[in-house]
């Protein structure tokens, strides 16, 4: 009996004791949720700012040169004559030229007047093109192929359809507008694809308007860009039109097959997706409200199920009006949280009067690499895109850490060099000329642009010209100082922000190293002919910041014009 009260005694004092651990583990698990939610959440909306930013920038990329295309076939003030074949000689000149500024393949550009000319060249190769001409209003077109900017073209065939300029909509649209149009964004049966025209009317020598001159921009390239990116399970980024047509989005056509065999738009209200459709409903009207600022927002479906979404309007002067979307069910976003807080409160209560000591261990350590992980990720939202983690475990949140790291990896990272990439460089550059800072930034910017590449390229072929760009910027990292960071544009275009840099005398230094370390032949290449050497220089422009420019756009223009500037002056070439 003695036995048995002391049994109990000891079971009654040790009672209170372990409903005290239950209470303190279901508290830390509590706080643990409360902390991981808050973290993931942040990191989240981070990542999808960032993404949706992306889509807008290769939108920009992808369209800004059919500008440039139209101005280039006629620039501005240049008059037309009223017929197109007294003038035949200029204007294949100019188209010719006009679509070698991006040097892609397929480049369409063409101009038809109000007496019912026209005369367009699209571009087969970098040494041909067909020239579509048109003299009079009732007579088909005529194919030529043109081997060269002033070769004689050589007759093909007449077309059998008859093709008037003034009846199409790209005609008539820019016609009664001052300036560059868009045309509504339509499918091209033959190509299967979307297509949009840009187009600005021209005037006469009396200053009347007398024809329109338009180029074609598909639209494939963006949906292979958005189809490619890298989405967390259950996501989706997409982009679209006002009515919902969608241009791209991921694991998504953006052209079905209807029931009698045509081929139409995929609308995203009835994309036969629940997230889709449920994010361009809460949307829709960002396209007339929301300004050209990436920005999030929580919204929910009808089972009140929340949504984080992130969201851009695409916008350009000449009436272009998409919106960029990533959307993640915020669901899917915390339930490795939920499912790790619901782990360690089952092992406390399984762990009785152990519990308490390990679960304050456990907790310390895991406040503490939670912390860093915050602290991680508002540094990266500050602009200092390699800020280290700090977080070594082997559970789930080392795992999302280890995310973390790999995702900021590729979201600032050029996958073939290891340099920063574009993302980067407009992280760094909105951090850098923030304004209200209490200790302006002082740096300085250089616009690099490798010269004679493209004849590496075609020499030697695209593995050597990828191996001198992974080549080219070891040799730059060598010469830059640890707190510099170089960027890769894209192609054989580099960028490098310099911190601490404010005087011409500084930025000589730097030029000269740069141009000192990339004189050597290079010596990644290979296959070469024993003996042969390859080499390659670089044009270099630069900017100083405020003076050269208080805003990113205004610095890389200013630095970039530098360049194109130092490379005519000295005859070099690509």
């Amino acid at each position: 009996m003695p036995t048995r009260k002391g049994s109990s005694l000891t079971i009654t004092l040790i009672l209170p004791f372990v409903m005290l651990i239950a209470l303190l583990t279901g508290v830390l698990g509590v706080l643990w949720y409360w902390t991981g939610s808050k973290t993931v959440s942040m990191l989240s909306q981070q990542l999808m700012v960032e993404m949706a930013e992306r889509i807008g920038q290769a939108v920009d990329r992808h369209v800004f040169s059919s500008g440039s295309i139209i101005e280039a076939s006629f620039p501005a003030g240049l008059p037309a004559p009223q017929d197109i074949e007294d003038g035949m000689p200029a204007l294949r000149s100019r188209l010719w030229a006009a679509t070698s500024l991006t040097q892609r393949l397929g480049d369409y550009v063409y101009y038809g007047n109000d007496a019912g000319q026209g005369v367009g060249l699209l571009r087969s190769s970098e040494t041909q093109a067909e020239l579509r001409v048109k003299l009079q209003a009732q007579e088909a077109r005529s194919i030529y192929l043109l081997p060269g900017i002033q070769a004689k073209p050589i007759f093909l065939h007449k077309e059998a359809n008859l093709f008037d300029p003034r009846t199409r909509p790209w005609y008539r649209l820019a016609q009664n507008t001052a300036g560059h149009i868009w045309t509504p964004v339509y499918i091209d049966f033959n190509a299967k694809d979307l297509v949009m025209t840009r187009a600005r009317r021209v005037t006469g020598a009396d200053g009347k308007v007398v024809g329109v001159v338009a180029t074609d921009v598909f639209l494939n390239q963006l949906r292979v860009f958005v189809d490619g990116l890298h989405l967390a399970e259950g996501a989706q980024a997409f982009l679209m039109e006002p009515n919902g047509d969608l241009i791209a989005a991921t694991g998504m056509d953006n052209i079905r097959q209807g029931a009698d065999g045509q081929p139409s738009r995929v609308n995203a209200a009835s994309a036969d997706n629940l997230l889709m459709e449920i994010t361009y409903q809460k949307l829709k009207h960002e396209f007339s409200e929301s300004n050209e600022v990436a920005s999030t927002a929580l919204i929910f479906d009808a089972q009140k199920r929340a949504i984080e979404v992130a969201y851009l309007r695409v916008t350009d002067g000449a009436g272009l009006n998409w919106l960029a979307v990533v959307a993640v069910p915020h669901q899917q976003m915390l339930a490795g949280i939920r499912a790790h807080v619901v782990l360690v409160i089952a092992l406390g209560l399984m762990a009785l009067g152990a519990a308490l000591g390990l679960g304050l261990r456990i907790f310390g350590g895991l406040a503490k690499d939670m912390r860093s992980l915050t602290y991680a990720v508002r540094r990266v939202g500050q602009g200092e895109i390699d800020v280290p983690i700090g977080v070594e475990r082997n559970d789930e949140i080392g795992e999302l850490a280890n995310n973390v790291h790999h995702m900021r990896h590729r979201l600032f990272t050029d996958a073939l060099t290891g340099a920063a990439n574009r993302s980067a460089l407009n992280h760094i550059l909105e951090t850098l000329t923030r304004p209200g800072a209490a200790k302006p930034a002082v740096f300085a910017i250089l616009f690099i642009d490798l010269n004679q590449f493209k004849p590496l390229n075609d020499r030697w072929g695209h593995e050597n010209g990828d191996l001198a760009l992974i080549e080219v910027v070891q040799r730059l990292k060598a010469v830059l100082r640890s707190n510099d960071v170089l960027i890769r544009l894209g192609g054989d275009e580099f960028v490098a922000v310099l911190q601490g840099i404010s005087s011409q005398d500084q930025l000589d230094v730097v030029q000269a190293k740069i141009r000192e370390v990339l004189a050597p032949a290079l010596l990644s290449l290979q296959g070469l002919p024993e003996g042969e050497m390859v080499h390659l220089g670089a044009s270099i422009g630069q900017a100083i910041y405020p003076g050269d420019g208080a805003d990113p756009q205004s610095l890389l223009k200013h630095a970039d014009l530098d360049m194109y500037k130092n490379k005519q002056q000295s005859g070099d070439g690509r």
